[in-house]
């Protein structure tokens, strides 16, 4: 009984964060709770007893957006070498950003920053910031081992990288345009950008 009634819970709960998910992107922060609940298929009731207030609703939306895009993968324990990993990080970090619900929810953030600041701080906390944090960490365990010698400021250098890896694709997708780039093209600019951001730094490989 108790297994049935945490999966019906955890299904709720899917639902409601699919329903805040697409109406946060297609809306804006200003979709009401109402809506939220009428679009999951569930009572406002039942979408407060899962999250306390809308903030929180759309902190954990943008959270299981990076979760879903294979980002919050364990970088720590990754044992391949540092190309390997960053290419891999890169290439799923841009596919995230040239996403339609990303790109919409960046534009609104932007858009409705002014009558709802507190949009604006949890974006930047829970996605910009978070994956800041993810690759200081890492840099981090590569500078103790010695593989990443010239990089001091290991949260400078995950800023650096993170924003080479826009690429012209997720530049122009930010206004709205197709820079018309396939995945060839954008797969060997991942891979340039992390070949560049390494050398400067002076990677080590651990065979050497």
């Amino acid at each position: 009984m108790t297994t049935h009634l945490t999966q019906r819970k955890e299904r709720k709960r899917k639902q409601i964060l699919s329903a805040a998910i697409e109406l946060f992107s297609k809306q804006g922060y200003g979709i009401s709770m109402d809506a939220i609940a009428e679009h999951a298929q569930v009572s406002k009731q039942t979408v407060y007893a899962h999250f306390s207030s809308k903030d929180q609703l759309f902190e954990t939306c943008i959270i299981e957006k990076c979760m879903k895009s294979g980002l919050n993968w364990d970088l720590m324990s990754d044992e391949r070498s540092a190309s390997d990993v960053l290419n891999e990080y890169g290439w799923l970090f841009q596919n995230m950003l040239l996403g339609d619900e990303a790109r919409n929810t960046f534009q609104n953030t932007i858009r409705q920053s002014d009558t709802h600041p507190e949009i604006a701080k949890i974006f930047l906390e829970q996605g910009p910031k978070r994956n800041i944090i993810l690759l200081s960490d890492y840099f981090g365990k590569l500078v103790a081992n010695g593989h990443l010698p010239h990089c001091e400021d290991t949260e400078a250098a995950a800023m650096q990288l993170l924003l080479m890896l826009h690429g012209r694709s997720v530049y122009w997708g930010f206004f709205g345009f197709d820079a018309g780039e396939d995945e060839d093209t954008r797969r060997t600019y991942v891979r340039k950008s992390v070949d560049v951001f390494l050398r400067g730094y002076g990677y080590v490989s651990p065979e050497k």
